[in-house]
């Protein structure tokens, strides 16, 4: 039978390459990386990459600080705020507590989502009443 992995303390990758947190794999501490993390494992700490995060199904994060990353999909367990310079996507299977940060923010149906919401966005003109950008 396989056993998860513990890693204490911080963590960090720099490959380039797209980087795998496995299922069993549970990570104490602060995780960076330069590049691509998907995240299938639990985190309990601060995360901060330069590419984009991916919170796998069944993945959990717990973190006092807001994740940060390029990009952000959620489709996991989020217990503290997502940063992102571009997009962050709450998938249907997400349950994120903590406010989101990101050029677009989506949410599935289905996302379980408590937070405040901060992204610049157009509106339709027949909802904008002649202004052309506003800040959610």
């Amino acid at each position: 039978m396989a056993q998860g992995k513990t890693i204490s303390r911080g963590a960090s990758h720099s490959s380039g390459g797209p980087s795998v947190l496995g299922a069993g794999v549970t990570v104490r501490g602060r995780l960076t990386g330069d590049g691509d993390v998907t995240v299938e494992g639990t985190i309990e700490g601060a995360v901060s990459v330069t590419g984009a995060l991916i919170v796998a199904a069944g993945a959990s994060i717990s973190s006092e600080d807001a994740l940060q990353a390029r990009t952000a999909v959620i489709a996991g367990n989020v217990e503290g705020g997502v940063v992102a310079q571009g997009n962050v996507r709450l998938m249907a299977s997400a349950r994120v507590r903590g406010d989101l940060k990101g050029s677009e923010i989506s949410i599935d149906e289905g996302a379980d989502f408590q937070g405040r919401i901060d992204a610049s966005f157009e509106l339709p003109a027949e909802l904008a009443g002649g202004r052309s950008a506003l800040k959610a």
